[in-house]
């Protein structure tokens, strides 16, 4: 009791004096008050000023909204208890100091989700989310996988395949719901998509174990993302270390990029090889953000960006009627074996590239620019994902966008 009494009293000493520190500030003259644009607001609540980080200036934001000096922000309210008050203040500091007990953001399925924190044990539902875990350090954390994630597929996931598998090969939303509630973990990670599977996931789930969705595969939102689950894991020093490090490569890509004549990006045909890729073409419409702005970044134009959904189908008459100077594939090590990162004969690959031209057996393809030239190029499922910059296995700066970027532009 005497230890719980002590512990109580230190606490709030502690919010006495965030309080008092952030009163103080507002008091001063000078102090700048940021606020971003809405596409660079970090959702998470406790970013009073809704800009990309929560540090002091959120605690003088918030100060100056209770002395009605500021109009009051969603994100001010940090507490998520409907109004903007001192106790708001005091969860700032926390946040600040990596000492909240709880924290609300918003996920990439557009939910406003809680968490209880620290965040000791997680399940990743599919590889990507796994990596972006890894990138931050705290893979010893994870408690169960998705079914793709192993040591024999991804050699830089240690330990990966002794853990208990909670997802199936087909569906990232096919899941034990059963083994999940036995190792009850304290959060579910997984990725947001408009699938109606994902609401049963939720549904099955909360409120005894949060779902949270957030998406790695868009570079426009890789460091929003990667920075709200550094928070949730309380992992800073990794999360803003990786951040910095990708913004800077993807800005020394869109350095030469952008401005770029129309005429001058090549015209690119994204083939996502599928189960049946043998028999019908997949591509990768503009719906599909992720795809699409990897694309914008590298200097390319998707000639499937006016297709509606995600992964339409499109006829061999629909690709002779369009100019096509590259061909990028998505092939998944799932559908074409032995080909992706663990990879050493890279025989298969080659065999497949040589389908691909064939004029026999991709009569649509045969007298595209793409195929004349040689530039048809195939890359692994994980492209998308925070490999888009960094590849683990290597530990140097060598990604697929500026890869893609050297094959469209050479």
């Amino acid at each position: 009791m005497k230890k719980r009494k002590e512990k109580m009293k230190t606490k709030n000493r502690l919010m006495a004096a965030i309080v008092l520190c952030a009163l103080f500030l507002v008091t001063l003259a000078g102090i700048g008050i940021v606020s971003a644009t809405e596409d660079e607001t970090l959702d998470v609540y406790g970013n009073a000023n809704e800009d990309d980080i929560i540090d002091m200036r959120d605690l003088t934001f918030t100060a100056r909204m209770i002395l009605r000096l500021e109009d009051e922000t969603e994100l001010a309210d940090a507490n998520y208890d409907g109004r903007v008050s001192v106790a708001d203040m005091t969860q700032i500091g926390l946040i600040i100091l990596g000492r909240e007990s709880k924290l609300t953001f918003v996920d990439s399925a557009d939910r406003i989700v809680t968490v209880n924190k620290p965040v000791e044990s997680i399940i990743s539902g599919l590889p990507e989310t796994a990596e972006v875990v890894k990138i931050l350090g705290a893979w010893d954390r994870a408690v169960g996988r998705d079914y793709y994630t192993t040591e024999e597929m991804f050699p830089f996931f240690p330990g990966a395949s002794e853990l208990p598998v909670v997802t199936g090969p087909v569906s990232l939303y096919d899941v034990d719901f059963e083994k999940v509630f036995e190792l009850d973990p304290d959060i579910f990670l997984t990725y947001y998509a408009p699938y109606p599977e994902l609401e049963e996931v939720i549904a099955t789930f909360e409120p005894e174990i949060p779902v949270v969705t957030l998406n790695f595969d868009d570079p426009t939102t890789m460091a929003e993302n990667i920075r709200k689950l550094r928070y949730v894991l309380n992992t800073e020093e990794k999360g803003e270390e990786y951040i910095a490090w990708y913004e800077g490569v993807i800005n020394s890509i869109t350095e030469k990029t952008t401005g770029l004549s129309e005429d001058k990006k090549p015209r690119i045909f994204f083939w996502f090889f599928s189960w049946d890729y043998q028999d019908q073409y997949m591509t990768l419409a503009g719906d599909y953000s992720a795809v699409q702005s990897q694309l914008e970044i590298v200097g390319g134009t998707n000639i499937a960006e006016d297709l509606t959904g995600w992964f339409p189908y499109v006829n061999e008459e629909w690709l002779m009627g369009e100019d096509i100077d590259v061909i990028l594939c998505w092939a998944s090590s799932a559908i074409v074996p032995a080909f992706g990162y663990s990879t050493d004969d890279t025989t298969v690959a080659q065999e497949t590239r040589d389908w691909i031209m064939d004029a026999d057996e991709n009569p649509a393809l045969a007298a595209s620019d793409a195929v004349k030239d040689g530039k048809v190029y195939l890359h692994e499922h994980m492209a998308l994902s925070p490999r888009v910059v960094v590849t683990l296995v290597s530990c140097q700066p060598y990604n697929v966008v500026s890869y893609i970027m050297y094959v469209l532009h050479n």
